[in-house]
């Protein structure tokens, strides 16, 4: 069940897709459009079933399409204490705000020529998760 998903539906959806986040209902959708799955609880199962796999991680509404590009170009650089040098310093009580966040993620993504785009909000949910 699913080969047709992991083959043909995820690699359109990811060369089509800019933002690393897709809203479930869009891949439910594209799902049925480009498979022979039409019923939801067997969508439902498979899409599981490859979040269990780490083919896409499901996040709320939301699914992951490229675990390993949220790895590299957002957790990566939000985990790495250099990219937030004046907490390393002891100033700001170890509080990070969104705009630094958003600061070190811009800068990482336009470092590395990454076109995808993303919620500052989405990634601040996801990192309280």
């Amino acid at each position: 069940l699913c080969e047709p998903v992991v083959t043909t539906v995820l690699p359109a959806l990811r060369q089509q897709q800019q933002d690393l986040f897709i809203d479930t209902s869009q891949l439910v959708a594209a799902i049925k459009k480009q498979s022979p799955m039409q019923d939801q609880a067997t969508i439902d199962k498979v899409i599981s079933f490859l979040d269990d796999c780490a083919e896409l991680m499901e996040f709320g509404e939301l699914s992951i399409l490229d675990i390993p590009c949220l790895c590299m170009f957002i957790l990566g650089p939000l985990m790495a204490p250099e990219n937030f040098p004046y907490h390393l310093e002891g100033k700001h009580d170890g509080i990070v705000k969104k705009e630094d966040i958003l600061h070190v993620l811009e800068a990482f993504r336009s470092s590395h020529n990454k076109p995808f785009t993303f919620s500052i909000d989405t990634i601040s949910g996801l990192l309280q998760a």
